[in-house]
């Protein structure tokens, strides 16, 4: 348990100045001898000090476990979620309230038994415009154990965080209500990906070294020397460092920087999406696509990586090509775009105004260095013209992938090829 207390929304009798003002009342009455005023301000002040008590300790000793069937779902998919709430008291519980937090955007929702309502606890960032998912139950015996399943349904993309929620109860009287924040033992966590389409992976495929035998599909970077050692009977005479060799030194070993050939890297631009109206159809379109690409790329056995900036509510992402798409794709589903965009500005201007991200360029660097390719997916090539594109990225393994058509004059400006990302989809 986090934290319980009296809730918002019980009478003001059962609050501490009410108590007060009724004992006060109580005294008075008692010292000017008006016995019927006294009495019936005392049964009110322990009618509500009683209520106030009841409803206090009504919520102690009263837990709740959540487990999820399915955890990583697609849009339309449905999750199971089993709900049990244990009164681990004597007292019964005459009534009890359980409030779960607004999935963000709503990309998982109940299917039924839960309503919305507004909160009344000091959390409310995390739980989505002050709303929550309220249920209500009657009348729970003490030593009972309460279960039931919910069928969860995954409208868009997003992460949902069952991580806290809020249990409300209180006395029989209907005067006080008592609430407690507090964290199930499991945290179920939904990852619902961007929506899945049919793509032509035809180019990727196409733009992929043909790895050489008994290298196993990686090579080395000539260009990029990271070291030496020793030389040892059986390396290769092409590798050997010459120029120490004249010097008199030692016989000693090149080593180069690895790439893997098979593995493609993409840098998405996020806030170079970010319009006026606040439609994100493209952004969401942009993302089911490459989601749908992570997907056939992975079963055509090449690597992909994937660097998102900073976003509201993660920090960047970089992730090194990897076998897994799920990782990829759990990335995706939690990327919102970060920048605002100012609607004066759009008024003075009459144009988009295009908003680079912000990236860390080392992080970004050692993220992309170990690939064949690398693909930087922006809405707009002109925006990329005018702001440029971050100094570490390699341009001589850059492909451009913008939503929007591109210009033969943007593409001789950037110096890298560009091709529609809209292409790819069927």
């Amino acid at each position: 348990m986090k934290k319980r207390g009296i809730g918002g929304i019980s009478s003001l009798l059962v609050s501490t100045p009410g108590l007060i003002a009724f004992f006060c009342f109580t005294v008075i009455a008692a010292v000017l001898h008006q016995a019927l005023v006294a009495g019936f301000c005392l049964f009110v002040f322990l009618i509500c000090g009683l209520s106030r008590l009841w409803g206090f300790f009504s919520i102690s000793k009263v837990s709740v476990s959540i487990n999820a069937q399915f955890s990583h779902l697609l849009i339309g998919e449905s999750a199971n979620v089993r709900f049990s709430i244990q009164n681990k008291k004597l007292l019964p519980l005459i009534w009890l309230e359980l409030l779960l937090p607004m999935p963000l955007k709503s990309c998982i929702m109940p299917d039924g038994g839960f309503d919305e309502t507004a909160i009344s606890v000091r959390e409310e960032d995390h739980w989505g415009e002050n709303r929550a998912l309220h249920k209500c139950f009657s009348f729970i015996m003490g030593k009972d154990c309460l279960e039931w399943g919910s069928l969860w349904i995954a409208r868009r993309r997003g992460i949902y965080h069952l991580d806290m929620l809020v249990l409300r109860s209180g006395d029989g009287f209907g005067l006080t209500q008592a609430q407690t924040v507090t964290t199930p033992a499991e945290t179920p966590i939904f990852v619902v990906y961007p929506k899945i389409r049919q793509v032509d992976i035809t180019h990727f495929l196409s733009m992929q070294w043909d790895s050489s035998g008994g290298k196993r599909g990686f090579m080395d970077d000539l260009t990029v020397m990271r070291g030496t050692r020793r030389y040892e009977t059986g390396d290769p005479w092409k590798r050997i460092n010459w120029r120490m060799a004249a010097r008199g030194q030692e016989l000693n070993i090149n080593l180069y920087e690895t790439i893997t050939p098979k593995a493609v890297h993409f840098i998405i631009d996020g806030e170079s999406f970010c319009l006026p109206s606040g439609d994100e159809s493209e952004f969401e379109d942009a993302l089911s696509l490459l989601a749908s690409l992570f997907l056939r790329l992975s079963d055509a056995q090449v690597l992909c990586g994937l660097s998102l900036p900073r976003s509201k509510h993660l920090q960047q992402t970089d992730i090194v090509a990897t076998e897994d798409p799920s990782e990829l794709l759990a990335a995706l589903a939690g990327y919102d775009l970060l920048a605002e965009y100012d609607e004066k500005e759009f008024l003075e201007t009459r144009s988009i105004v295009f908003r680079p991200s912000s990236f860390d360029r080392q992080a970004l660097a050692r993220a992309s260095q170990s690939t064949g390719r690398l693909y930087y997916i922006a809405r707009d090539a002109g925006g990329l013209c005018s702001k440029g594109l971050p100094q570490e990225i390699d341009i001589t393994k850059l492909i451009l992938l913008t939503y929007c058509e591109a210009s033969d004059d943007d593409a001789y400006v950037l110096g890298a090829k560009i091709i529609p990302l809209c292409s790819f989809g069927r």
